[in-house]
């Protein structure tokens, strides 16, 4: 995850900290694909987990256990064999940089002075995120299972956004943020879609 980012902002820039989640509230072209986070169909535990977050640290935790949770999906995927080559290489990549996002999410919320959530327990703690993990055979399950995992995690930093205070916590969380949108765009063009449907994303099939 770069350090750069369209949204960056001094610490304690309070006007530039709201007119960036305005801007993202109403949706924004993220690594060339666009989401409009109220539009985004996903699993109701994930953004219901957010909702409930009113703190900077609460918000945090949320946002680490769904980007733990991810790692242990990508690491799923990658172990069932279905995978061509090319495209095993593309997700080792997709999941060293969740467990980036992971880990640069754990620092941020000790350095707030808080303690890190629990690590998920495995397997299972996906399905509380995108159902269909376990049913996955081949390379199109796997893809399909993480267009969904990535839209929703998508969503949930959209959600996320309305509440942080924090300018640097808005600068991390949009490019994470991104990098999701940047996933996103590629798992659609392995599975032969089109990576960019609309100009705004609404979530439909």
């Amino acid at each position: 995850m770069g350090e750069g980012s369209a949204f960056a902002a001094a610490d304690g820039d309070a006007d530039a900290a709201r007119d960036r989640r305005e801007l993202l509230r109403r949706g924004v072209t993220l690594g060339g694909a666009a989401f409009a986070a109220a539009s985004i169909p996903l699993l109701w535990s994930v953004r219901d987990a957010f909702a409930q977050d009113d703190t900077d640290g609460t918000i945090l935790a949320s946002a680490i256990t769904l980007e733990r949770v991810t790692v242990i999906a990508y690491d799923s995927v990658l172990g069932r064999g279905v995978l061509t080559p090319g495209t095993r290489d593309v997700l080792r990549r997709f999941r060293a940089h969740e467990q980036a996002h992971a880990d640069v999410l754990t620092k941020a919320l000790t350095d707030l002075g808080g303690t890190p959530p629990a690590p998920p327990k495995g397997v299972g703690d996906v399905d509380d995120v995108a159902k269909g993990l376990g049913a996955v055979r081949t390379q199109g399950d796997a893809i399909g299972f993480l267009i969904s995992l990535e839209t929703a995690a998508i969503a949930a930093y959209f959600d996320a956004h309305a509440k942080l205070v924090e300018a640097r916590l808005l600068k991390t969380g949009a490019s994470i943020l991104a990098n999701e949108g940047q996933h996103l765009t590629v798992l659609r063009s392995i599975a032969r879609q089109d990576p960019i449907p609309n100009a705004f994303e609404t979530g439909a099939k």
